[in-house]
This record gives structure tokens, C-alpha cells and sequence, in this order.
């Protein structure tokens, strides 16, 4: 008993805590607009079941797709949607690291697969604290399937012929979850993002069954739930620090109901709020130079997608949207593209949940960013921006055929507002890119997908990542886990004492952010040079940390890391940490060397020096690393071993005398 006593405190108090930090990070007018927000979420408690959302009769929205001789299925994307069919009709999800038991639940829409125990379904929506509920896993599992992304695959099987088979399980699912999930009880109604990812999956999967196969009571059904989506997201907008992705899923939502179901109460408002919301954030949410404010080219993507689905409505049904949207989307496009790899791979950063509007299987979706890049190229007519490869996809049926085949640019590219610079070379016959983080922790005052990355790195050859990023692992079940997957040691960057660059007050918040400011870009007598430093260590440690990348032609980059200031504690230690891919091995050459290889090809040589004299031709002495176990998360849920290259030194040297690593790839060929 008095174990459960300490946890139900534990609880509390980490829910104070969660709260007390979340209001440190609002304004005045925040604070005003979550007090109105409570009111109304108080009033919504007076709706009752779907009668009292009851609507007259009418059409079904459909989503104008391209003409039907365009809409070719590959035999790869047939295979995709069987396979999405075959798991589906067996319970057998795999989303986001769980699997579901399958079997027939007839609570389903509720289990949690991380524990087998239901989340609550008749208790009104917004009193469920589902980030502080300990008995059950992470809500984004059970929002995952209660999305319904894995109908329209199975719907758009009757492209290739009549399947009364997968008509009748689309037709089915539907007026199950209508049935078991009234307005507006249980948790997939609390979050505004997860109705218009529901929104999206219950129109194209009417879209490819066609609305003459809804019978009229189903009809009656889907019609009082798209009015009941539509009223909440209008009702609860996502707004000031949570004006994120989810304001964009939001706003999208919204235009899309609005657009395509016009005789609905409040259709017209809700697609003027919508098209005007999505103008106006658009130069928010993408900066100038094209980077996503999340800093994250996954959360960059997902907002693309949502902005392609939105601008392929707008231009199918006579109202397209401005320049100003279309440029920005363009200019996204180009820096996606410069973080593209030769096989298509993007630098994973900040956070990644796997979050798609559209899907083509459950499970998996490894060409994501590209996929999505090949849309708005097409979209916005830029060659120059599409990606080297694109697999076939679902999306695709709907928002028209991608650009592929893109050779990509070389040099380097400096974005200013989003804070990277990105080098694409040809070094020793291989083509390599090294991306350099120097842009803001992340959006907003919370700072939500963010991570305490300032100055890592990021190094691809070939098409193959070999300094990697640690990945996200969870959200809300997280715990220490989240932290240590935001925090600096997992990242490709220098720590002083292990200690984070930026403070964690939670798993969306910060109490402290690292800033990040670079020099320009400059040629010295070694090559291409870029810049940077940032504070985050500053207050605590009294100095700042620098980190220069230069070009080494003709086979590589160096990268030098120095501290500026006065130390604050003469016994501080440094250390700079290199995550390697599990997909290569190491292989030690001496103290401070190592070489990375791929299926016993050599890749990459690793080496650390520390500078001993100035000048331009400087001294170097050997500065040992050591190879420690590291943890890496490839996909959202799992996480694995990996190996992680480490180099420590007495801070109090970094001032005088840099350390430096070398990174030299290696030719084809290479004898071991």
C-alpha cells in the first residue's frame, strides 16, 4: 500500500510539474485563450450522443482525384495494399514498435498493445489525463490505428477491379468506429490533429469506393461524423505555443470539410478559416530559406503534405492558392532536397513520430520525405528539387505523380534563417554530404519537436548515413528515455560534463535553449569553411562552445571544436561523441583512428588530433578515442545498441588548442 501511495504522489507531482512548466512557457494572451478554451470545453460537455448531432441528408464528400486513366496501380503498390488488407482483416497491426495481439476485441479501437488494457471510452474527452496515465503505454499507439489510415489503401484496391471483399471491410470499420466512439467521449476526440488525419482517411476511402457503395444509413452516419470532426476542430484550435503542425493539420481539415461538404452547419467559415489560416501561417511555419521552423525534415514534410493536399483541392475545385504559398513550398522543396542524399535518404533530426497523412501499408514508410519532395516538385514544377528516387505510393493516386531523378546539386549551401549548411562533394569518387546544425533549438516557446543539438552533424557517402542521428525512441511513455533522446550526449556534438546545451522542463519543453549563431561562410587556405558557436554552456561553464567544418579536399572534412571564454571549474571535462550506424563496422588502426566499413568495403577513416601550434601550418598531437555502447531508435517505438565514438579532453585545453577530427573517405576498392 505504501508503494501505491508513493507512485499516486510521484504522479501528482510530475503532473504539477508538467503543468507549472507549461504555463512558464505561455504569454498573457495565452493564458487568456486556454481560460476560454476551458469554458468551452466545459459547455461541450451538454452534447449528447450522435443524435444531437444529427444533420439533414445529403452527398458524401469526394476528393477530386486525377482522371482514372492516370490512376495506375504498380504491382509493388497492389502488393502494398494487400498486404495492408491481409493485416488489417487479422487485427495484426505493427505500428509505431507494437504489435496489436489481434483476434477480435471488441474493444479494439481502445487497447493499448503496450499493455493489453483499454483506454477510457465513455468518459468525456478531455477529462482523461492521457499524458500522466502510468498503468498504460504511450496514447500514440492507439491514436495510430484510430487515425483509419489503413482504410483508404484497402478502399483504393477496387481501382483494379471489383473486390466486394474490401468494400464490404471499408464499409464495415467505418460504422464500427462510428458506433463505439460517440461525440465526444473517450480519447480520440481530445486531439485536434488525430480528427483531421481521421478526416482524411474516411473521405478517400469513400473517395475510392465510390459514395453510390455507402448505403443511406451509413450515409446519415458519416455525415453527423463529419459535422461532429469539423465542429470540434473549429472549436478547439491549436493556438500561440501549440500553433505548430497541428494548427496546419487543423487548418487543412477544416478547408477540406468545408470545401467538399458545403451544405454543413459552419462549412463556409470552416473553409475560409482554413484557407486563410494556411496563407497566413505558411511563412511561419516554412522560413525563408525553406527550412521547416521544427527543425525536423520529417515534421517539414508532414506540413508539406498537408500543404499539398490542401493546394491540389484548392486548384481542382476553382480556388487555388496564392504565390506566396507555392513559393514557400519551393523554397521547402530546395533545402529537402539538398539534405537528400543519393538514395534518398534526409539526416534524421529532431523529432520523427512517423506522423503521414496518407499511407500506403501499415508499418512502414522508409522514402517518406522523398515521396513527399517528388509532390511539391511536381506541384511547383522545380526539376531541380526532386528526388533522386520515389517509391510508388498512395499519396501519389490522389495528389497527382511525382518529379524523380533529380542528380542533386554540389557545393555547399548555407540556409541563414533555419541555421544550416549543408556540403555535397565528390571526394575520392564518392559522393558525400555533411550537414551542420546551427539554427534554433526549435518553434515556438516550447520549442516541442526540438533537440539539444546545436553544432552536430550529420555525414552521409554514397547514399549511406554514417555519423547518425540517435532518433526519438517515444513521446508521452517516454520518461527518461525522451530525455536522454533529445538530450546532447546522443547527438554529434561536443558536452561539457555530459550536461545537456539546452535544459528539459518536460517531454515538449525546455527551461533553457541553447542559441546558435554562425559566421559567414569564408574560403581560408584549407577550403571551404563554415562557422558557428552557440551559448547553451555559457551561464553554467562560463564559455561558449565553436565548431568549424572545412572542406579537406580532395577526401574529406575537418571538424574543430574549441571553447571560448573562461571556464568557471578548472576539472571540467569535454568530450565530443560520433554516433555510427549499425550498418557499419568499426575497425581500430590506432589510438585515435578508426576505420567504418560496409560489408567489409572500406568507407571512412575517423581520426582525432589535437591542434598544438597556430598558424597556417599548425602542429597535431593524437587524441584517443574510445568506442562505447550508444543507443539508437530507428524507427518510432524501438530502440537498439549502436556504437558511438568518443573523445574526452580537460575543457580547460579546448581554448588553446582545438581538437579535431578528420573524416576521410575512402576510394572504392580500398584493400583492408
Amino acid at each position: 500500500m505504501k508503494a501505491v501511495a508513493k507512485q499516486s504522489v510521484l504522479r501528482k507531482a510530475e503532473k504539477f510539474r508538467w503543468y507549472a512548466n507549461r504555463l512558464a512557457a505561455m504569454s498573457p494572451s495565452e493564458v487568456w485563450h486556454r481560460a476560454e478554451e476551458m469554458r468551452k470545453k466545459r459547455a461541450g460537455r451538454a452534447i449528447k450522443g450522435w443524435d444531437a448531432l444529427l444533420v439533414a441528408d445529403g452527398p458524401l464528400p469526394l476528393f477530386p482525384l486525377p482522371p482514372k486513366s492516370e490512376l495506375e496501380l504498380s504491382p509493388n503498390l497492389l502488393k502494398d495494399f494487400e498486404e495492408s488488407f491481409y493485416v488489417s482483416k487479422h487485427s495484426a497491426w505493427s505500428l509505431l514498435g507494437r504489435s496489436w495481439p489481434g483476434g477480435n476485441d471488441p474493444n479494439i479501437w481502445n487497447l493499448d498493445p503496450a499493455t493489453g488494457g483499454h483506454w477510457p471510452s465513455e468518459d468525456y474527452c478531455f477529462d482523461i489525463p492521457y499524458r500522466h496515465m502510468d498503468r498504460l503505454g504511450d496514447i500514440k499507439h492507439v491514436w495510430e490505428l484510430n487515425r483509419l489510415q489503413y482504410l483508404p489503401p484497402i478502399a483504393a484496391l477496387t481501382l483494379a477491379g471489383q473486390r466486394e471483399d474490401a468494400e464490404t471491410y471499408c464499409l464495415g470499420q467505418i460504422d464500427a468506429w462510428i458506433e463505439a466512439n460517440p461525440p465526444f467521449l473517450g480519447v480520440h476526440w481530445v486531439s485536434g490533429i488525430e480528427l483531421s488525419l481521421r478526416v482524411v482517411s474516411l473521405l478517400l476511402t469513400i473517395t475510392f469506393l465510390g459514395s453510390d457503395k455507402i448505403p443511406l444509413p451509413l450515409t446519415r452516419k458519416l455525415r453527423s461524423a463529419f459535422f461532429a470532426h469539423g465542429l470540434w476542430l473549429s472549436r478547439f484550435p491549436s493556438r500561440f505555443s501549440s500553433a505548430n503542425n497541428h494548427l496546419i493539420a487543423e487548418a487543412a481539415g477544416l478547408y477540406v470539410l468545408g470545401t467538399l461538404m458545403p451544405d454543413l452547419p459552419g462549412a463556409s467559415a470552416w473553409e475560409n478559416y482554413g484557407y486563410a489560416t494556411l496563407v497566413e501561417e505558411v511563412e511561419r511555419q516554412i522560413l525563408d530559406d525553406g527550412v521547416g521552423a521544427e527543425q525536423s525534415p520529417t515534421y517539414t514534410a508532414f506540413t508539406l503534405e498537408w500543404y499539398l493536399l490542401a493546394a491540389v483541392l484548392g486548384e481542382r475545385t476553382g480556388r487555388p492558392f496564392p504565390d506566396v504559398v507555392m513559393a514557400r513550398l519551393a523554397a521547402a522543396a530546395k533545402h529537402l532536397r539538398w539534405m537528400t542524399d543519393e538514395a534518398g535518404h534526409q539526416p534524421r533530426i529532431g523529432d520523427d513520430d512517423e506522423g503521414r497523412v496518407m499511407i500506403s501499408r501499415p508499418g512502414g514508410d522508409a522514402d517518406y520525405v522523398s515521396s513527399v519532395l517528388g509532390c511539391v516538385a511536381s506541384l511547383v514544377d522545380a526539376k531541380d528539387s526532386a528526388p533522386p528516387r520515389c517509391s510508388p505510393h498512395l499519396r501519389h493516386l490522389v495528389l497527382g505523380d511525382p518529379l524523380v531523378e533529380s542528380t542533386g546539386s554540389e557545393g555547399a549551401e548555407f540556409f541563414d534563417e533555419g541555421g544550416y549548411s549543408v556540403f555535397r562533394h565528390k571526394l575520392s569518387g564518392r559522393n558525400a554530404l555533411i550537414a551542420f546544425d546551427h539554427g534554433p533549438l526549435g518553434y515556438l516557446s516550447i520549442a516541442a519537436h526540438g533537440h539539444a543539438d546545436a553544432l552536430s552533424i550529420w555525414f552521409h557517402v554514397d547514399g549511406v548515413p554514417v555519423l547518425i542521428d540517435a532518433g526519438t525512441y517515444l513521446y508521452h511513455a517516454g520518461g527518461s528515455w525522451r530525455d536522454h533522446f533529445r538530450g546532447t550526449k546522443a547527438h554529434n556534438t561536443l558536452t561539457l560534463d555530459d550536461q545537456d546545451q539546452s535544459r528539459i522542463s518536460g517531454p515538449f519543453n525546455w527551461s533553457h535553449k541553447a542559441r546558435a549563431q554562425r559566421t559567414p561562410m569564408k574560403k581560408t587556405s584549407r577550403g571551404l569553411c563554415a562557422v558557428a558557436a552557440h551559448d547553451g554552456y555559457q551561464r553554467r561553464f562560463g564559455v561558449k562552445h565553436q565548431r568549424s567544418v572545412m572542406l579537406a579536399v580532395p577526401d574529406g572534412y575537418v571538424i574543430e571544436d574549441t571553447l571560448i571564454g573562461r571556464l568557471k571549474k578548472a576539472d571540467t571535462e569535454a568530450a565530443i561523441r560520433y554516433l555510427i550506424s549499425p550498418e557499419l563496422t568499426i575497425v581500430r588502426l590506432a589510438e585515435n583512428k578508426v576505420r567504418l566499413e560496409k560489408r567489409g568495403g572500406p568507407l571512412v577513416e575517423v581520426e582525432m588530433v589535437q591542434q598544438q601550434g597556430g598558424g597556417e601550418r599548425p602542429s597535431y598531437r593524437a587524441a584517443p578515442l574510445t568506442t562505447e555502447e550508444a543507443w539508437m531508435s530507428p524507427r518510432f517505438g524501438e530502440k537498439e545498441r549502436a556504437s558511438v565514438l568518443v573523445c574526452r579532453a580537460p575543457a580547460n585545453e579546448l581554448g588553446k588548442h582545438p581538437l579535431c577530427t578528420r573524416v576521410r573517405v575512402l576510394p572504392k576498392g580500398t584493400a583492408l
